[in-house]
């Protein structure tokens, strides 16, 4: 179940956005390069211990 979170008082100038959850989203900001960096680091550092799927099963998973 989903309710929509609409921004009240001044900040209503713009169409309200809604967000689907329980409680809206910490920012709307997009992911600083600092973030990305330290993402694709930590996905570098997940790959040896086996914790993705390979892209075969992937693919196969995309097809269904």
């Amino acid at each position: 179940m989903w309710f929509p979170v609409t921004m009240q008082g001044s900040q209503q100038s713009h169409p309200p956005q809604r967000h689907y959850g329980i409680t809206s989203p910490i920012s709307l900001a997009a992911p600083k390069e600092t973030h990305c960096l330290l993402t694709q680091k930590l996905i570098e550092t997940l790959k040896p211990f086996g914790v993705f799927e390979e892209e075969e099963k992937l693919q196969i998973f995309h097809n269904l």
